[in-house]
C-alpha cells in the first residue's frame, strides 16, 4: 500500500530562521497581526481534514508561536500583502 501524501500542494513562501514584518493590521483564523510586528518563521502544518495549511512564527521575546492559516482554495501569493521579508539587522 502506498503512503497517504499529508503534505500540501505548494510550498512554503517562508524560510525557516528568516524574520517577517507584518506591513499592516490583520485578522488570521486563529491570531490577530499588528504592522510592524517582526517575526521569525519556524514551520509549517498540513491539515488534511481541514485543508488549511498554518505558518508558524515566533516572535522575539516571547516563547508564544504565532499561526497564519492559509484554506486551500486560496492564493497563497497573499502573503506577500501581509508580510515582508527583512535581513535580521533591520528587525533589530
Amino acid at each position: 500500500m502506498k503512503p497517504v501524501e499529508i503534505r500540501p500542494w505548494r510550498k512554503s513562501p517562508f524560510g525557516r530562521g528568516r524574520h517577517y514584518r507584518v506591513r499592516h493590521d490583520f485578522k488570521a483564523l486563529r491570531d490577530s497581526f499588528k504592522a510592524g510586528e517582526i517575526l521569525i518563521f519556524d514551520k509549517d502544518a498540513y491539515s488534511l481534514y481541514h485543508g488549511y495549511t498554518g505558518y508558524f512564527f515566533s516572535q522575539p521575546g516571547t516563547e508564544e508561536l504565532r499561526a497564519w492559516d492559509i484554506h486551500d482554495d486560496e492564493q497563497l501569493d497573499i502573503w506577500r500583502g501581509l508580510f515582508e521579508e527583512v535581513d535580521e539587522k533591520s528587525a533589530a
